[in-house]
């Protein structure tokens, strides 16, 4: 009973209250709704294994989005519970009031993103981008990573011809021949390096200079207000999915190679791009923080849109309170205290 005492009046004083929420009796969908982004995270390792199945205890109906613009709409219209969405679309959602929190960090961004050009157009960096034509996911990471480079190296945005693609249709793009550029994210992007591209910059050299981007598994308030258990049990097993990788990442490139259907050896590359966090990491000030202390995702967010009003992605800067209450560790604090 001290023990419980102590970790109320701590850090996880609401990871305490939703271990106490889950106690109660609890009623349970018919179907569950997870919208998952197609790119290289744990996430496909839950999928593959069934683990949401048998966690959750409900029919799982798997949904994929090839960017987290696609799934702010998603959320938008109901159609999903579950989602991913990076620090751009996260920004732009809350910005609309969309009814959803962030309550897992699903993965850090790397060269996994990056923006790639025609190596026979000479284009090696975006200030050869002017009168080229560029496909870019609006709303994207990548997205917000190409205007902010634009802006850094003095390129009018006006001069390039930015098209709004995600990566699958990008790629079809690239083949033929419609565009100049693209920045966008594996496992597209690996089919156009091979079809006569040249990375001329990635997203983990934008965040050496000051724009890290992410991606973090929201959930919709609603369901998440009815279903506790379940949000609950939803973290857990996203925890249990990145600890694979980060104990067995062989085994986690040959899951995530069948997933997608590639070459192991180039799913074993594209994990290097990509950065998973522990679960109890992910309560420390850089990430997601704590109920009583937000980590360093509230500050991202807020410079993020910040950015995107100043680009008229989005009309105004909201309150950064929103941005605070977006980011909810209390399901990831229950689960890590569940652990221990």
């Amino acid at each position: 009973m001290k023990q419980c005492k102590l970790w109320f009046g701590g850090a996880f004083g609401l990871g305490l209250i939703i271990l106490a929420n889950l106690a109660l009796a609890e009623d349970k969908p018919a179907l569950i709704t997870i919208g998952y982004l197609n790119l290289v995270n744990a996430q496909l390792i839950s999928k593959h294994m069934g683990w949401h199945e048998k966690a959750l205890g409900v029919p799982i109906k798997w949904v994929k989005f090839d960017s987290g613009g696609a799934v702010n709409t998603a959320i938008a219209g109901g159609s999903i519970d579950f989602g991913g969405v990076g620090n751009p679309p996260s920004a732009v959602g809350v910005s609309k009031g969309l009814p959803y929190e962030g309550i897992f960090v699903l993965n850090m961004l790397g060269a996994v993103e990056s923006l790639v050009a025609r190596t026979d157009k000479n284009i090696k960096s975006v200030k050869d981008l002017v009168g080229k034509k560029v496909a870019v996911p609006f709303g994207s990471t990548t997205h917000y990573l190409l205007m902010a480079e634009l802006k850094k190296e003095a390129v009018d945005p006006r001069s390039v011809t930015i098209i709004d693609m995600g990566p699958v249709d990008a790629l079809a793009a690239w083949l033929r021949n419609d565009i100049d550029a693209a920045y966008i994210w594996e496992p597209s992007l690996d089919k156009i390096v091979k079809s006569g591209g040249t990375i001329i910059l990635t997203s983990a050299q934008m965040a050496k200079a000051g724009y890290p981007t992410w991606d973090v598994a929201v959930v919709r308030k609603d369901f998440a207000k009815k279903y506790p258990t379940l949000v609950n049990k939803f973290v857990k097993t996203e925890a249990k999915a990145v600890e694979f990788w980060l104990k067995d990442p062989q085994q986690s490139a040959e899951i995530i190679a069948e997933e997608l259907a590639l070459p192991k050896e180039d799913i074993t590359r594209m994990i290097t791009g990509t950065t998973m966090v522990a679960a109890k990491q992910q309560l420390g000030p850089t990430y997601l923080g704590t109920s009583n202390k937000k980590g360093g995702f509230v500050d991202t967010l807020y410079s993020t849109a910040q950015f995107l009003a100043e680009q008229k992605r989005i009309p105004a800067v909201p309150d950064k309170a929103l941005y605070d209450a977006f980011i909810n560790p209390a399901y990831l604090e229950a689960a890590v205290m569940q652990k221990q």
